[in-house]
């Protein structure tokens, strides 16, 4: 196993705890932005991939191995945030998207990733059975929109 492999091994093990343990003491959008600055960090001089779905392949494999050898893997938001977190450190844009559908009288909801318009962790058929927002998901976007707006 190459170097590169290990440490998306480590990340697919240890991502998801942080998450999980994240979105339970410092809600949702703070820790999507403390993953995204972590994210980021690891793009220092980084391109994009000559072959995004090799990446995209690696990733999902390293998510695979942790899970089926440790059982960690989390929801759907926790496995989706995970393999984003990986790919955006490897420079490799995706889109996290959040949808809904209605079945058996309840409400579902569902994450997914999206690289260039296609579904990357979800088939397509399970994608197109919920109604995804207009946008992708950012959760911590009034962080954002609150650095731009001045103080009275």
């Amino acid at each position: 196993m190459s170097p590169a492999d290990r440490r998306m091994l480590i990340e697919a093990l240890t991502l998801p705890c942080w998450i999980w343990i994240g979105f339970r003491l410092l809600g949702v959008p703070r820790t999507q932005a403390l993953v995204r600055r972590w994210a980021l960090g690891g793009k220092a001089g980084a391109t994009t991939p000559t072959d995004p779905q090799l990446e995209i392949r690696s990733a999902r494999r390293a998510q695979r191995i942790v899970q089926r050898n440790t059982g960690i893997s989390g929801n759907c938001l926790v496995r989706s945030l995970t393999l984003w977190t990986m790919l955006q450190r490897r420079a490799l844009p995706t889109d996290l998207r959040v949808g809904f559908r209605k079945r058996d009288g309840r409400i579902e909801g569902h994450a997914w990733l999206e690289h260039e318009g296609a579904p990357i962790n979800e088939s397509l058929a399970e994608a197109r059975s919920y109604v995804p927002y207009d946008q992708p998901a950012t959760f911590d976007l009034w962080r954002q929109m609150d650095r731009r707006t001045p103080n009275p």
